[in-house]
């Protein structure tokens, strides 16, 4: 009858979430506060409508709901995303957390929380809702400016933030009991085991996504993808981690991929269910007798929210080098607590490490900052001048001092020969490092578990000690000796500069680059002592495996070196796939400095599978002729046709990017049929926009576009013409182009190169 159950509380949860979602969304409020009012209504704390009573039950629906849920925020958060954020965003989300961090330990201090409770709190505080500040941001029409895209930044990056926290917070309850470990080995640990899971999926999921896609059906995928999911929660959670950690970093890696628009086309149906399902199952946890007690707390960490999160976070951007009037507008944005809070909040009552109250305090704080942020956001220009205005000339000069020398460390740094070929191989190797740490980490669990199914004594007295470690020794000589190759690529270099200039540098250079490795293979030789778990009980095991590994080593060096520049090289090529292309000039960035200018905008739609435009061609459509806008970009599952010309049929699933005013994008996609997709600007890749001045010259003045047909002659689009001072946004086919026009184009840089050599083509010689 357990199954039974199970089916009619999840029937349950399904149908009150969709109808209390239904009301909300008529109401103009979040999904996210339906589901939880639907949860607390049908929840066992709430008779007579006691829908769902069991509370095991209800814990495993939230788990299964949370696997889903961190999944599809990794699929949103790819690393070429993160490396469109700039370091600067990253380090000032960093900055953030860390004053969030110690300011809720101060007010832990003063509350009187212990320190568990201070630091629970510290988790709740440290995340935004990233859902509620896109929807406000974008209502008030401020997703283009320069505080809203830093307020969207930092939010997806807590994200981040969030699930180390919750990981860590896990950790610290699964290993603490009587006595829990430093937290600079908890830290340590954690990162190890990150950065092990994610270059083994670096090297592992593109390849078999890759393989699935030439030879499996579109459920198969479907499965594997999901199976890896489950497997690496899984293995996150018996590592002593949250589920929450094997989801999201598989969520990024899969974003990374080609696959990441499939994968998340076929995996939404089954992210909505389960979000509605986690939600709708957070709620049932609330008790509001609890509530009426914890109010005083709600408020506490209401004010807490806003006045800690916006010092923090203005404060993290201001130094990482923004102004402070765009700092403290983002950071006013900031303030909506995000669904993290309250599954932090379960996770410290669940585990009794906190109070029960906390967890109707974290829903409570995060209902009340959902409500406050519209107006927050509103009245963030008035208060960010006023502030600006009010602040001492000192403090104005030394910040602009300040700005001016970050300024100049960043340009030192592009000019530093030294620091361009040290800094890549310090990120290598320390990456290499954490890897290793994990493996050792891993290891000794892995023989405990060999000794209880064998025996210590198989197949000799103290014979699966040896035998294991020594297996183990030879699988680990491989990235020992990439570590070891780096370091002495390091000391070279750090040699060479060293005695740049010197007198004596022939004899000099070789005697540094010794001492360095002398350095290096100490530092080495203690961090493998600290992490081996031999005592001086089994001090001639590790005497035996070292004499070992040398043997090996000095056989098989050649071979290692070769292995080793295998997996580097295929793991270099995973990284540049998944990073995307390096350069800044895409359209989100050129559509960002020519937004006032131009007006001009750019959004993503899917057509659906029964639209009405769907086997036409774009030149049937005439968008350009009777809407004003046109089609950028065609997405059709992971392939991209950029510029499409006008023979191009469309096609179900499609996802069509559409460029012009807002106004005349609203119309075209009324007229197409089509469906907004939820995708921030950070996704418009390879495409920008640029200024092409057509010479006095020029053979092609004169000409109508519709003559030209740019799109077949050299793929770009006009997007604009500026004559004297009026400027044709989207100009039609009978528009001609003159000398000394400014012309707006759209396409890749080669392609906008190729058009300003089409429109004053090289002299030939004969004709001289």
């Amino acid at each position: 009858m357990t199954g039974m159950s199970f089916i009619q509380d999840l029937a349950v949860v399904m149908v009150v979430a969709g109808a209390v979602g239904w009301f909300c969304q008529r109401l103009g409020l979040s999904l996210v506060v339906g589901y939880l009012l639907a949860g607390a209504v049908i929840g066992p704390f709430t008779p007579p409508f006691q829908l769902v009573d069991d509370l095991e039950r209800v814990h495993m629906l939230s788990q299964v709901g949370l696997v889903f849920l961190i999944f599809s925020i990794g699929l949103g958060l790819s690393f070429q995303r993160l490396r469109r954020l700039g370091f600067s965003v990253v380090l000032g989300t960093v900055i953030g957390a860390i004053l969030v961090f110690h300011g809720c330990r101060a007010l832990g201090g003063v509350v009187g929380w212990n320190q568990a409770q201070s630091l629970f709190v510290a988790a709740m505080l440290m995340v935004s809702s990233s859902a509620i500040i896109g929807k406000v941001l974008e209502e008030l029409n401020a997703t283009h400016s320069r505080p809203g895209q830093l307020a969207l930044g930092v939010t997806v990056l807590e994200d981040m933030v969030a699930v180390v926290m919750l990981t860590l917070l896990s950790s610290l309850i699964q290993f603490g009991g009587g006595a829990s470990p430093p937290l600079a080995q908890t830290i340590g640990a954690l990162s190890s085991f990150i950065i092990f899971l994610l270059l083994v999926s670096l090297l592992l999921v593109p390849r078999l996504l890759l393989r699935l896609t030439e030879s499996g059906a579109a459920e198969v995928r479907t499965l594997i993808v999901i199976g890896l999911l489950l497997s690496l929660s899984w293995l996150a959670a018996r590592a002593g981690y949250s589920l929450a950690l094997g989801a999201f970093l598989l969520g990024v890696i899969v974003a990374s991929t080609p696959h990441q628009p499939e994968i998340e086309r076929v995996c939404a149906g089954i992210r909505d269910m389960f979000g509605a399902v986690f939600f709708v199952s957070m709620g049932m946890l609330v008790d509001f007798h609890l509530l009426a007690d914890a109010w005083p707390l709600v408020l506490l960490l209401t004010a807490a929210a806003i006045v800690l999160r916006t010092i923090a976070t203005t404060l993290g951007l201001v130094l990482t080098g923004n102004s402070i009037n765009e700092s403290l507008r983002a950071g006013l944005a900031l303030t909506p607590l995000g669904e993290f809070s309250f599954i932090i909040a379960q996770t410290g009552v669940t585990a009794k490490v906190i109070p029960e109250t906390f967890f109707p305090m974290a829903i409570g704080a995060s209902l009340f900052t959902a409500l406050l942020a519209p107006l927050l956001m509103r009245r963030g220009p008035a208060i960010s001048n006023a502030v600006d205005e009010r602040l001492p000339l000192f403090l104005r000069e030394w910040i602009s001092f300040y700005h001016g020398w970050l300024e100049q460390i960043g340009r030192r740094q592009q000019r530093s020969v030294v620091w361009r070929l040290t800094a890549p191989r310090l990120a290598q190797t320390a990456m290499q490092i954490l890897f290793v740490s994990a493996l050792l980490l891993f290891a000794n669990p892995i023989y405990e578990h060999l000794a209880a199914r064998l025996g210590a004594n198989w197949p000799f007295p103290g014979g699966l000690k040896l035998l294991f470690w020594s297996g183990f020794t030879l699988f680990l000589l491989a990235p020992l000796v990439a570590i070891w190759r780096n370091f002495e690529a390091l000391a070279m270099i750090l040699a060479e500069s060293a005695t740049q200039g010197a007198s004596r540098r022939r004899a000099l250079r070789p005697l540094i680059t010794t001492a360095l490795k002398t350095v290096a293979s100490t530092v080495l030789a203690f961090w493998l002592m600290a992490l081996l778990p031999f005592g001086f009980s089994a001090f001639w095991v590790f005497l035996v495996v070292l004499a070992i590994a040398g043997a090996l080593a000095a056989v098989f060096w050649r071979r290692l070196v070769y292995w080793h520049s295998r997996v580097e090289i295929e793991l270099r090529t995973q990284l540049q796939s998944a990073l995307g292309p390096a350069s800044p000039n895409d359209l989100a960035h050129a559509l960002r400095e020519r937004q006032d200018e131009w007006k001009l905008q750019a959004e993503e739609f899917v057509l659906p599978d029964f639209a009405a435009c769907a086997g036409k061609r774009i030149s049937e459509l005439a968008l350009r002729k009777r809407f004003g806008c046109s089609i950028a970009s065609i997405d059709r599952q992971g392939f991209l046709i950029m510029n499409p010309a006008a023979d191009i049929h469309l096609y179900p699933r499609d996802k069509l990017l559409l460029i012009g005013s807002a106004e005349q994008i609203d119309l075209g996609a009324r007229e197409l049929g089509v469906t907004k997709v939820d995708r921030e600007e950070h996704d418009l890749e390879e495409l920008t926009l640029d200024i092409v001045l057509v010479p006095h010259d020029c053979p092609k003045a004169g000409q109508p576009l519709a003559g030209l047909d740019l799109i077949r002659q050299v793929g770009v689009q006009l997007a604009g013409i500026q004559r004297g001072g009026r400027r044709m946004l989207n100009p039609a086919g009978t528009d001609c182009i003159e000398a000394g026009d400014e012309l707006l184009v759209l396409g890749t840089p080669k392609q906008i190169q190729d058009f300003r050599e089409w429109l004053n083509p090289p002299v030939s010689p004969l004709a001289e």
